[in-house]
């Protein structure tokens, strides 16, 4: 997490940092998906540290251009992870393009990333399904989408789409990692790396289907 979004390693447990996710399908006027528009709620311990440290700094910045500043630490820092997004069609790679319209803000005692994450070729949905995972590889943060108090059901605008063609459906599928990697999980360290991608098994799957 603190390669990724900049905070102090000192601050964090592994692996249980969190991001409260939301994602809006954006379509254009043909009908084709063209982008991920994602939000991203850092968990509250983090956003207090963050703002903490931010508030320390004294070169004459405003704190909305400090957040700005960090926005653009978290998109570049992302950038070589692709985003931490894995977005398939019909089990198919789809590639992306580079994110656009990013915006960080601190509400309700939560650091908020918001941005879009244009797909490289807009993508023609009719009569396929379109899935996504967003998590981190090392499993510092645990990404889930927004869900309601005991996190059983997602919440109605965890996935959401803009513009859809008639018919579009969405759904959210909740990760059901092996035992064993729950187990090799919970028994890292904070300085500790599991395998590698070991975040992907911990993964939820969100998946935009059109009909034919």
């Amino acid at each position: 997490m603190s390669v990724l979004l900049g905070a102090s390693p000192a601050a964090l447990a592994h692996p249980h940092g969190w991001v409260d996710m939301s994602v809006e399908g954006v379509f254009d006027d043909q009908g084709n998906l063209t982008a991920l528009r994602q939000r991203w709620r850092m968990d509250p311990f983090y956003s207090q540290v963050v703002m903490e440290e931010m508030a320390t700094v004294k070169d004459g910045t405003s704190m909305a251009q400090r957040l700005d500043a960090l926005g653009l630490e978290i998109r570049n820092n992302l950038a070589t992870q692709h985003n931490l997004t894995n977005i398939t069609l019909d089990g198919q790679p789809v590639a992306q393009g580079d994110v656009t319209d990013t915006n960080t803000d601190y509400r309700d005692d939560r650091l908020v990333y918001e941005f879009v994450l244009p797909l490289s070729t807009p993508q023609r949905l009719a009569g396929h399904t379109l899935s996504y995972r967003i998590f981190d590889p090392t499993y510092y943060i645990e990404m889930v989408h927004e869900a309601n108090e005991d996190g059983s059901q997602p919440l109605p605008d965890a996935l959401t789409l803009d513009h859809p063609p008639a018919g579009c459906t969405t759904r959210i599928v909740k990760a059901t990692p092996d035992p064993q990697k729950v187990m090799e999980a919970a028994m890292l360290d904070k300085g500790e790396n599991g395998e590698p991608n070991l975040g992907r098994f911990f993964a939820e799957t969100g998946e935009i289907t059109c009909p034919a």
